[in-house]
């Protein structure tokens, strides 16, 4: 059987927003990318080739090691390792990234989640966002792997992991008790135990997974579509969805409260 890596990654925060809680934005995004062994190879060698052409070595010394890698806010906001370019410079590097991800040929994941319908809807039964988010997303690339007779793994922040106790103990959970949530108040189906799944979710420090790097991307690209209705990089990336039902919007939309 052949295989392929999903890398997460996620934009906006956990937190409810007015009157739930104080967050102040609506969103939340998972969102991630399947790439098999070859294209895997060829993020590795294509973000060390961006890296190096916008970063030159006496800029890149300045900083941390962990900070070596591309991630777009900051190239967006022209931050951190990327402070030194000029606005077009910035450009040219998303949309070298953009280019490579399509020249990839991924599979794209990505759970959407509208933290104040999901909360409107489903009130004190309401998953946290990150933690709803990760069992769609995974459960949905479960389904992938069977239909297309694939062996899969799924690859993490690692940073983020180690941040939310709850989340390990839910994605440790995932192999006893399965991942479908369904019905009334989510009541679990125990139909999927992730049998294509090598592991549940490995872990990898973003400055030393390009999969990841390019996953933050998408996610940010995903989040800004629905958060702020700018969808240009969206709308370059969109066509990747598995089978056309990607992203995947929580709650759905027939069930939102006006």
């Amino acid at each position: 059987m052949d295989s392929c890596t999903l890398y997460l990654d996620a934009s906006g925060d956990t937190g409810w927003t007015p009157p739930f809680g104080k967050s102040k934005t609506t969103w939340y995004v998972l969102a991630g990318l399947v790439l098999t062994p070859d294209s895997d190879l060829k993020a590795h060698q294509e973000t060390n080739r961006i890296l190096e052409k916008y970063v030159p070595e006496d800029v890149r010394t300045k900083y941390r090691d962990n900070q070596y890698e591309l991630h777009y806010l900051h190239v967006i906001r022209g931050e951190n390792i990327f402070s030194h370019l000029k606005t077009e410079e910035l450009k040219a590097l998303a949309d070298e990234v953009f280019n490579l991800i399509l020249e990839l040929k991924p599979v794209l994941f990505a759970t959407a989640i509208n933290k104040t319908q999901l909360k409107r809807v489903y009130g004190i039964h309401a998953h946290l966002p990150n933690r709803l988010a990760m069992r769609a997303t995974i459960g949905r690339f479960s389904i992938y792997l069977k239909r297309k007779n694939l062996i899969g793994t799924v690859t993490y922040d690692a940073e983020e992991y180690r941040k939310d106790k709850s989340l390990q103990e839910m994605i440790i959970g995932f192999r006893r008790y399965g991942i479908v949530l369904t019905g009334e108040n989510y009541r679990p189906r125990m139909d999927d135990k992730l049998g294509n799944l090598l592991n549940t979710i490995n872990m990898s420090a973003s400055e030393t997974s390009p999969g990841i790097q390019l996953a933050d991307f998408c996610s940010r690209s995903v989040w800004q579509h629905f958060e702020h209705g700018k969808s240009n990089r969206f709308n370059q990336i969109s066509a990747l969805g598995d089978a056309g039902f990607e992203p995947s919007i929580v709650p759905a939309r027939n069930r939102w409260i006006e």
